[in-house]
């Protein structure tokens, strides 16, 4: 309507690039707070567009459904992790050891995240009844590190004139023995932060070993 006072944008056509991209952030943040705080099920999109400030015609725009920005509000989360865990980048060296251990480190210390807890948590309740969109946004973060563990094995068997049969494999493999100990037994308290890491180091020293066989 021409006088609603929408504060999206100006009453005159739509709002600046910049405005728009600052609606998009101020939704995203307030979303994830928001299922955070009291889960998926208990988050409304009205909720939403009142902690932005703006109309749900304007959310709506923006996410068709309650699940479509829950997605949104995962791959912002996973962009916004990436980019934290990037800034360690400069002190990766190009032994192939060296820098599976980084990302295994970092595969713990993103786990034990309050967020990422948090966020976990959301996750499992929301698997019973939408089992597709929990997939999917849980498979967001996996394949995320598992991408990057596979470049790091590709470019080292260039990189070393090593070939390398199965990078997927051995990259998924990695992924999956420290995310399972995490589900195993980090999150019922059965292991220390230190013996975790210690079990990270573990896997890499093992794959390491089977080389010959990646």
């Amino acid at each position: 309507m021409a006088g609603s006072k929408d504060n999206s944008g100006s009453r005159r056509g739509r709002p600046s690039p910049a405005r728009a991209s600052a609606i998009d952030r101020l939704i995203l943040e307030h979303a994830r707070a928001l299922f955070l705080a009291e889960g998926f099920d208990a988050v409304a999109m009205e909720q939403v567009a009142a902690a932005a400030r703006i109309s749900k015609g304007t959310l709506y725009a923006r996410h068709s459904s309650k699940e479509a920005l829950f997605t949104a509000v995962t791959l912002d989360l996973i962009a916004q992790w990436a980019q934290a865990a990037a800034q360690y980048d400069h002190l990766l060296t190009d032994d192939i050891a060296q820098r599976l251990r980084h990302h295994a480190h970092l595969m713990v210390r993103s786990m034990l995240r309050p967020d990422v807890v948090s966020f976990q948590r959301v996750l499992r309740g929301i698997k019973h009844r939408f089992p597709q969109l929990a997939d999917a946004v849980s498979g967001a973060g996996y394949r995320h590190i598992v991408d990057i563990i596979r470049g790091d094995i590709l470019a080292a068997a260039e990189r070393d004139g090593r070939p390398v049969k199965d990078a997927e494999g051995v990259a998924l493999t990695i992924v999956s023995a420290i995310g399972g100990f995490d589900l195993y037994a980090v999150t019922s308290g059965k292991l220390t932060v230190e013996q975790f890491l210690a079990h990270a180091d573990r896997t890499i020293e093992l794959a390491m070993a089977a080389r010959a066989a990646w």
